[in-house]
This record gives C-alpha cells, structure tokens and sequence, in this order.
C-alpha cells in the first residue's frame, strides 16, 4: 500500500504533504529530524491520511493536494473523506 499524508506541526503552523509506503517509519523519521523539509517542525502529526494499492494512484493525488491551497488541505482534513483523485 501507498499511502498520501498530510502531517501538521504546530509549533511552525505548517503543513507538509508527502508519500510513503510505512507511515509510522515515515511519521518517526520527520519527527526524529532527518527530514531536512521538516526539520525544525517537530512535533509533527498526521492530519489526513488515504490509502492506495498503487503507487501511481498515491502519486496523483498527493500532486493534486500539493498544488491546492492551505484552505483545501485544511478542508479536507476536517470533512474526513477520501480525496477524489
């Protein structure tokens, strides 16, 4: 499974989107800093997550969230849906 994230930090306000195949590894690595992107945004939390059996499908919308606005994102988060891809 592949698997589109949107994680939150809350000390920066910021937001980061990004794809992985083992959230909880992924999740450690920003929190644990070795993600220079996030690097000073820890605590990091995951606000949305969607699943997909292909990497391609986990791409397209990952693509599709990051060229959306905050407001989207937050939005989004917020409803609980699944994105439409």
């Amino acid at each position: 499974m592949h698997t589109v994230y949107i994680i939150y930090s809350l000390p920066t306000d910021r937001y980061f989107i990004g794809l992985s195949k083992d959230m909880k590894i992924t999740l450690w690595q920003h929190n644990a800093r070795t993600v220079p992107a996030t690097a000073d945004g820890k605590p990091w939390e995951v606000r949305f997550s969607q699943s997909f059996e292909t990497r391609r499908e986990a791409q397209s919308l990952e693509m599709k969230l990051k060229n959306r606005d905050r407001a989207f994102w937050e939005e989004l988060i917020n409803s609980q849906q699944p994105a439409a891809i």
